[in-house]
């Protein structure tokens, strides 16, 4: 019984304070990205949360510099910002299924910018069609390979081209798009899930390693926000405009190093972890994307 009685008082001690931490953030203050430098690059900036970012910090008289596959698109976005808020931009057209070229495209488009890179967001990503099994996923091993590449190399890559500007300045800082799926159990989307705990891991280690010299890292694990990859169209209390999360994210720089960004998916954590807690969160899961997966694969045999 005295067992079981300082375990329980060490569990409720641990979540204690886990919660006065999670509080202090609404009464701390965020990382001024202005700050930290006139420019910023954004990957996977013409869609979704990258546009979101790209916007907020073009809002904020922050120069962009543009990357993502689509030249026309990129073309695009910077005409509209450039119209719009009156800064600068520069795009990078690179393909992030290559990662032989990221770091050279990257490397050599941002090197005549004049003052350094002041913050790297890490966007861009890459999903599943739909829910599926490993063995299932078609074109498995090209498929793999390419998810691998986009959302674990580009980082790798990205932050490699960046980050030296940072160090020599002694500020930057560096936000990486992972996933709230990464902060669970998540069968049926297996290989993309682990590319995004690779990304959480990474940005925990990098921010420690640097923080000394002036750089803060972050990593994003956001459920769903209104974009092509979530196939969400219409945005809600839960489920935030690329705008609006962008704004909300910011908020979090320098405060936590791993947060989902946004407080109602906080809330939504929150519930897994209870799911967790009782031993059936991974289960809950599956049986919800089994659900997706075979929607999918009915609406895929009718358009066939």
């Amino acid at each position: 019984m005295e067992v079981l009685s300082l375990a329980g008082t060490v569990f409720i001690g641990y979540n204690l304070i886990r919660f006065i931490l999670y509080i202090s953030k609404f009464v701390r203050t965020p990382v001024d990205v202005r700050k930290l430098g006139d420019w910023a690059v954004v990957t996977g900036a013409t869609d979704g949360i990258g546009k979101g970012f790209a916007n907020r910090l073009a809002s904020q008289g922050i120069n962009v510099v543009l990357v993502s596959r689509s030249l026309s698109k990129l073309q695009d976005v910077a005409g509209e910002l450039e119209e719009k808020y009156k800064i600068k931009t520069v795009v990078i057209a690179v393909d992030f299924t290559e990662p032989e070229l990221v770091y050279n495209n990257i490397s050599e488009g941002i090197k005549n910018i004049e003052g350094g890179i002041g913050l790297l967001i890490n966007n861009v990503g890459m999903g599943y069609e739909h829910p599926e099994y490993f063995l299932e996923i078609e074109n498995c091993a090209e498929a793999c390979r390419n998810m691998v590449n986009c959302n674990v190399s580009s980082v790798l890559n990205v932050t490699r081209a960046v980050l030296p500007s940072m160090v020599n300045r002694g500020k930057g800082a560096v936000i990486n798009l992972s996933s709230f799926s990464s902060l669970q159990s998540t069968p049926l989307l297996s290989v993309y899930s682990s590319t995004k705990a690779f990304v959480n891991q990474f940005s925990q280690d990098l921010e420690i390693e640097y923080r000394g010299k002036g750089i803060v890292v972050q990593a994003l694990a956001p459920c769903y926000v209104v974009s092509k990859l979530s196939k969400v169209r219409s945005a809600s209390f839960f489920i935030p405009s690329p705008e609006t999360y962008a704004k909300s994210a910011l908020n979090t720089l320098g405060l936590e190093t791993i947060s989902t960004g946004y407080w109602p998916h906080d809330l939504m954590l929150f519930g897994v972890n209870v799911l967790s807690v009782l031993g059936i969160q991974g289960w809950y899961v599956f049986s919800n994307l089994s659900q997706m997966r075979t929607r999918a694969l009915k609406k895929k045999a009718k358009t066939n």
